[in-house]
């Protein structure tokens, strides 16, 4: 009998060891995790020529924790000596291929990427990547982040460092150590509590992916014998690899940091291959407490634990005495919370938006895909830092405690989005101004009046003149509509580009009563305004439009560009966790509006910064040439203001969601705020490039244009001629023929008669 129950408990435990194995094994060989979604910034193109400087380019290096030594080394690593960056890239997965390490050096000058030189081989590169940064990751549904890399790529120092202080006899023991578990049983019997565990790294990595912290016989048995199941069934390296990855090193918010390659990233910045000695020991250290010995809550606590780890190492004679006192007098040097992988929750609701559309399938349901967007956490940070700065300001000045804003930063070119906020709590995931809020435009609107105008060059100039005098509109109802300049003044007439510079009310009504409301409505229609929010009204040519700082964004990215259409974006691509691409977008423009009525606003816009609406931001920044566009609506309610320098567009939009009053002026809130972006966004030069029919003429007071400059006519206008060829150069060629033509006759007279 006794041998029967013997066989019977025996072929339990074998058939229980076989469920055991395949629970295991059908989880090892599928997908142990399901991966978060990883959102990465953009990735930069160099390619010589670019309009990049030195100090930009260093600004994306540290962004990306590239680390300054006098003489570089290893990846990670740069150095900078007179207008060169000499650093080694990174490998990395780019959407469509893996590339590897390159030792490369970048030329400057005067603000331009001159030469791209590969050092190993000396040859010249026509283009070059640098990897983006991970911003942020998606919440997953087990509410777990980690990001997985293979046993190889793990440094030794790391493993050498956790096997010392957790499991010292890893590649000796059959997955159980029979005598730590022995000398922790009697430790805890004298002292009459559990202080003391036996776990091997095989058993810690049982419980985790398998079993729960519930403490128990009977768990520790079932993590014992699935402990001897997977190491005789699977590789040391196998099981390390898989517990390198799993290890839990802290909380991000109500999800769990997991395994070393991430908690390395938001400790220090830096993937796990470029750490230091002391920077792994604090790591190691956190294993045994990740929440107690947390450099960012218990940092006193964190450090002892560090040290003991250290002291560790130098006990079992892996560092000497002097390396163990010098790595234990080293500060944390840990990365604040939240600076490293920092939430952008308005941009990532626009990715949301983006792919929704794109992609049928929800991405949360994709396990471990990479978005790359077009975000520059350079922008995004220069947006929020004057957010930040300036809106506390405004509250006060004007007592108001629900001031609101949404910015956006784009490429003016491509169209798409490095930088968005909206609200005036960045890191709040809450309503997104700057995608939803439809609020009046106001003068921003006038732009596009004056657009309509110059793209009929046979009857509108900069110099046409348009009248300035009281006006009254009778409306379909009977009522009488009465516009008024700002400052109650009437000039009698003013030049158009004057008007345009200055803001003024009554010219642009004018304006626009005699291009014919229809005209001005078919040209919003042009730049991708919706048709049910435009009224054939006379107030439309004041601005009576409502509109999403997103929808504004795209119509100056219109004028900004030249004429040229990119569709806003914020996705270049979305690949799969097997590499495959599951969306892609290409950068595509179409010609919407004439270039050279595109060319003639830039410069009026250029003309509101240094004498108009927005002087006081051209003072400051008067070498960049910058155009702008302040926006104010009645009583005070909204205030915008559009910037473009050589490279972006900024709008940005200030109001409160009462629609009450701001109490801010044309150039008193939203303009406030892109000048302070500038100053930590540093802007490009605005270099106009001529169209071909643009022609520069200099004109007196009364508008008259004139080929050569003199003190009665110095003021510069360009001019939109339907003929090709330059009217003050054609002018000088009539008159050098006209005078050939006289010499000519006088030789032949003289020739006659001699």
């Amino acid at each position: 009998m006794l041998i029967k129950i013997f066989f019977l408990i025996f072929s339990l435990i074998v058939f229980y060891g076989f469920y055991l194995y395949y629970k295991i094994d059908q989880s090892i060989k599928g997908k142990v995790w399901r991966f978060p979604t990883s959102i990465y910034g953009r990735i930069v193109n160099l390619e010589p020529g670019n309009l990049y400087s030195q100090k930009e380019i260093l600004s994306i290096l540290k962004g990306t924790m590239y680390k300054k030594v006098e003489t570089v080394m290893l990846p990670g690593e740069y150095s900078v000596k007179d207008n060169t960056i000499d650093f080694i890239r990174r490998s990395f997965d780019f959407p469509d291929i893996k590339e590897g390490e390159f030792h490369t050096r970048l030329f400057f000058k005067n603000d331009f990427l001159t030469e791209i030189k590969n050092i190993e081989n000396n040859r010249n590169f026509s283009f070059f990547r640098l990897e983006p940064k991970l911003i942020t990751m998606l919440k997953s549904p087990e509410k777990e982040k980690r990001i997985f890399i293979s046993r190889s790529i793990y440094p030794e120092i790391l493993v050498k460092t956790l096997l010392a202080i957790e499991d010292r006899y890893f590649y000796e023991h059959d997955g159980i150590n029979i005598s730590s578990i022995g000398r922790a049983f009697l430790v805890n019997i004298m002292a009459g509590r559990a202080i003391q565990g036996g776990s091997t790294l095989t058993q810690q990595l049982v419980k985790n992916l398998f079993l729960t912290n519930t403490r128990s016989i009977l768990r520790k048995i079932n993590e014992m014998y699935m402990a001897l199941i997977l190491d005789c069934f699977y590789s040391k390296d196998k099981i390390l690899e898989l517990y390198l990855n799993e290890v839990y090193l802290g909380q991000d918010g109500d999800e769990q940091i997991r395994g070393f390659p991430l908690a390395s990233i938001y400790y220090f910045g830096r993937p796990i291959d470029e750490l230091s000695l002391e920077q792994y020991a604090l790591l190691v250290g956190m294993v045994k407490g990740a929440s107690l010995y947390s450099p960012w809550t218990n940092p006193i606590s964190a450090l002892k634990r560090r040290n003991l780890v250290l002291f560790s190492l130098y006990n079992q004679k892996y560092i000497t005495k002097k390396i163990y006192e010098n790595l234990s007098k080293r500060a944390l040097n840990v990365q604040l919370k939240g600076n490293i992988i920092s939430p952008y929750p308005s941009f990532v609701q626009l990715v949301h938006a983006e792919l929704k559309k794109k992609i049928k399938t929800k991405i949360e349901n994709i396990s471990g895909i990479k978005i790359f967007t077009t975000l520059d956490s350079i922008s995004q940070n220069a947006v929020e830092k004057a957010v930040k700065i300036e809106i506390p300001k405004l509250k006060k000045e004007k007592k108001l405690k629900d001031l609101e804003v949404a910015m956006i930063v784009l490429d003016r070119f491509t169209g798409e989005i490095q930088a968005l906020i909206g609200s005036a709590s960045p890191k709040f995931d809450g309503y997104n101004r700057a995608l939803k809020a439809r609020r009046s435009i106001g003068s921003l609107s006038k732009p596009i009046t004056y657009l309509t105008a110059l793209s009929e060059p046979n009857k509108y100039h900069l110099n046409t003149w348009i009248s300035d005098t009281p006006i009254s509109i009778k409306l379909d109802n009977g009522e009488y509509w009465i516009p008024k300049n700002n400052n109650y003044h009437f000039s009698g007439k003013v030049m158009l580009l004057d008007a345009l510079i200055h803001s003024i009310n009554i010219p642009t009504v004018n304006l626009s009563l005699d291009l014919g409301f229809k005209k001005l409505v078919n040209t919003w229609l042009h730049l991708g305004v919706s048709k049910n929010q435009l009224t054939p009204f006379p107030s439309i040519s004041l601005g009576a439009i409502n509109l999403t700082p997103i929808e504004i964004a795209q119509v100056f990215q219109i004028i900004g560009s030249g004429g040229y259409k990119s569709l806003l974006s914020s996705v270049r691509s979305v690949v799969s966790d097997d590499g495959k691409i599951l969306y892609q977008t290409l950068p595509q423009s179409k010609h919407i509006v004439s270039s050279e009525a595109s060319y003639l606003i830039l410069y009026a816009m250029q003309q509101v910064v240094q004498n108009g609406t927005a002087k006081s931001l051209g003072k400051n920044f008067s070498r960049f040439s910058l155009a702008g566009k302040t926006g104010t609506t009645n009583n005070l309610v909204d205030n915008w203001f559009v910037g473009i320098d050589g490279k972006k567009i900024v709008i940005t939009w200030i109001g409160r969601d009462n629609n009450k009053t701001t109490k801010l002026y044309s150039s008193s809130g939203a303009m406030k705020i892109y000048k302070k972006y500038l100053e930590y966004e540093h802007p490009i030069p605005l270099i106009l490039k001529r169209p071909k029919n643009i022609n520069i003429f200099y004109i007196n007071k009364i508008g008259q244009l004139f080929c050569e400059k003199n003190n009665e006519h110095k003021r510069v206008l360009p001019i939109w001629s339907i003929h090709n060829k330059k009217i003050c150069d054609y002018k000088k060629e009539l008159e050098y023929r006209e005078l050939k033509t006289k010499k000519n006759f006088l030789f032949w007279f003289r020739d006659l008669f001699s």
